[in-house]
């Protein structure tokens, strides 16, 4: 009978240094796992599991909306669809490739820097297709075809490429200079975050001025923004496991939050963004220009690069 052997679980002093985390005080797993190792802990618990899970599950649910949306929506034919079409491709990958960077980041200490590469480099692009979404179908109705409206897109294309590099470089000051290294981080994902939803600050200001209770995508950028600080504040606080250290080692820690307060904002940033692109589309039609292939299909392909 065929038997497989799980990976053995370690506390925080039995692994190195880089592996180690705030408030983490115990299930590590063997700081050189193999591939296969690193699949069968997504199977047992270590303080790992849930991060895996929590976003590998939501792949599939934003895949199945974008096969949902695929089947109403002509994303081949219509450029006016273009940018939904990029924003719905990096909404399935960003939680992919955290899943996947949690998944293989035991195998060595140069492997996880490389995958927390490519998941800064996911993230980057999905703050970047979020800024494709918005500068197509949610700009204020008075920054329609402005200034800032042109380029919105290539400043969020050039804060991709800065910000990637930024929390990249964050990586290496981990253990010499870990407030630096945190403050670095941090930044580098808060900057792209303000700077993608200024449409949407100005949109819920104008509510206090005006009435927006036709305004249908409100609620649901209202909702993606309030889980998008909550995720920043987990982020950023490392609670509850700073304040009982050992207690939330598998279950309930920040980072666990961090990633469903992450998807949970996804979703209501996704279900507005369709909203505003069904309901605005004969509007921003006969006042916006056509999405074209340079501005939409370029962009993200040489931030991809």
């Amino acid at each position: 009978m065929l038997t497989i052997k799980l990976p053995r679980i370690f506390r925080v002093h039995q692994v190195p240094r880089i592996f180690w985390e705030d408030g983490i005080m115990s299930g590590y797993r063997h700081p050189k796992s193999s591939a296969l190792d690193c699949i069968l802990s997504s199977f047992q618990m270590t303080n790992e599991t849930i991060n895996i899970w929590t976003h590998f599950l939501p792949t599939w649910y934003f895949v199945w909306r974008f096969l949902v949306l695929s089947s109403s929506l002509d994303f081949c034919q219509e450029p006016y669809h273009w940018p939904l079409l990029i924003y719905l491709l990096l909404v399935c990958l960003y939680p992919f490739a955290s899943s996947c960077a949690h998944t293989f980041s035991s195998m060595s200490a140069r492997a996880r820097h490389i995958c927390y590469f490519c998941d800064y480099g996911a993230l980057s692009l999905y703050s970047l297709s979020s800024a494709v979404a918005y500068g197509a179908y949610a700009m204020p109705d008075h920054w329609v075809s402005g200034i800032l409206h042109r380029y919105f897109v290539p400043v969020a294309a050039l804060n991709s490429f800065v910000c990637t590099g930024l929390s990249c470089y964050s990586r290496f000051l981990e253990l010499e200079r870990p407030r630096l290294s945190k403050a670095l981080r941090t930044a580098a994902f808060a900057y792209p975050f303000l700077y993608d939803n200024i449409p949407l600050f100005c949109r819920l200001l104008s509510c206090f001025w005006s009435d927006c209770s036709r305004d249908e995508a409100v609620a649901g950028y209202c909702y993606h923004l309030l889980f998008a600080f909550l995720t920043g504040f987990l982020f950023t606080s490392h609670l509850p496991e700073r304040l009982a250290p050992g207690r939330f080692d598998y279950i309930g820690h920040s980072h666990q939050l961090f990633h469903v307060c992450a998807v949970l904002g996804t979703h209501f940033q996704l279900e507005a963004i369709v909203c505003d692109a069904r309901s605005r589309q004969a509007w921003l039609r006969g006042r916006s220009p056509t999405p074209g292939l340079p501005g939409t299909f370029g962009t993200a392909g040489l931030a991809f690069l």
